[in-house]
């Protein structure tokens, strides 16, 4: 069984090793900076970055992924959310949780 000390540092691996994420808009894929990463009180670790007004009129998120500092795709997950022509962006959080069977 893992220690507490090392899964802790997995949970430490996986948060800071997200760069940035990307995610597809009407078939296009824009790059997005992290804005907040944190290891839950639960132990869940939290990536959340800014779905921006970049696309002009309403647009559907399809697609939404994380990269690591290689450029390496680390998560990725089908989506379908339709946002309107709005200036304000949509903030999408990843969640994790890291368990040993």
């Amino acid at each position: 069984m893992l220690t507490e000390e090392a899964m802790n540092a997995l949970r430490s691996c996986l948060k800071d090793g997200i760069a940035y994420a990307r995610y597809k808009a009407n078939e296009t894929y824009y790059r997005a900076e992290i804005e907040d990463r944190e290891i839950l009180s639960d132990g869940r670790v939290a990536v959340a970055f800014i779905i921006d007004n970049s696309v002009i009129g309403g647009s559907t998120v399809t697609e939404v992924q994380l990269f690591d500092h290689n450029g390496v795709p680390w998560a990725n997950k089908a989506e379908n959310i339709t946002r309107q022509d709005v200036q304000e962006g949509i903030l999408y959080r990843f969640r994790f949780t890291i368990i040993e069977e």
